[in-house]
């Protein structure tokens, strides 16, 4: 009992979570169904090489296909060689089959060529968990129960992004830090000091409150006054707008 509880803890914290640039990888979805279906037309917009294998596809798949967006290859999870033949390209490998029957076969080829694998139908088991993610200004939020409930964690992700939604504060903020960031990386090239003008601008009560009233005007006066005590100049406004 204690080996299962602890290994359970294990995998927790051996899973991290990452943004990954997608472009110019392949991803190879095997299972044309309704599931396959809603990763071929998410990861299409990625710029990821994206292949679905499978016997027989969804319409939507079909549909993706005839608009070049993702490309088929009909073949059947028995033909281990056909399989391993796609596989062994792939980055990562997406098992959107409803049984668990032939992900060990999946697993084993998927490891043999070192290709990430996310078995829609096993949580416990899969290297890579796809949670459900959205964004609103500066914030991309990604949330996932790891296979407990996807219910949930929808529900989850949009009181996330209606609390986000009226924190105005907040992504003014982050949009200003950005920018602070910019001039300052130009002049500043002693990463302790950098971090300390940040911390002055992210720490500074009267501009929190200027960002709160959305007074624009004053929130640009205090950002200078900050920068102006580093040395640093906003220049002509190119650095703030």
């Amino acid at each position: 009992m204690f080996y299962r509880v602890h290994l359970e803890v294990l995998l927790k914290f051996m899973r991290m979570p990452f943004l990954i640039d997608l472009s110019n990888k392949t991803i190879l979805i095997i299972g044309g169904g309704r599931e396959g279906a809603k990763r071929a037309e998410k990861y299409s917009k990625t710029g990821a090489r994206v292949i679905v294998y499978s016997r027989s596809f969804d319409d939507k798949i079909l549909e993706l296909s005839r608009s070049g967006f993702i490309e088929l290859v009909k073949g059947d999870v028995e033909d281990v060689g056909k399989l391993e033949e796609y596989i062994k390209f792939s980055d990562i490998v997406m098992v959107t089959l409803e049984t668990k029957e032939y992900n060990d076969k999946i697993w084993n080829i998927a490891r043999k060529h070192k290709a990430l694998l996310n078995l829609a139908n096993d949580a416990e088991k899969t290297d890579i968990v796809v949670p459900i993610d959205s964004s609103i200004g500066p914030f991309r939020v990604a949330i996932t129960t790891e296979g407990k409930s996807s219910l949930v964690a929808r529900e989850a992700l949009q009181r996330v992004i209606e609390y986000l939604s009226r924190e105005k504060e907040l992504i003014k903020l982050a949009e200003i830090m950005y920018k602070v960031k910019k001039i300052v990386r130009k002049s500043i090239p002693n990463p302790e000091r950098r971090l300390k003008i940040y911390y002055a601008v992210f720490n500074n009560d009267d501009l929190r409150k200027a960002l709160r009233s959305s007074d624009e005007c004053l929130v640009e006066k205090i950002l200078r006054n900050i920068l102006k005590e580093y040395g640093l100049e906003i220049g002509s406004r190119e650095g703030y707008e």
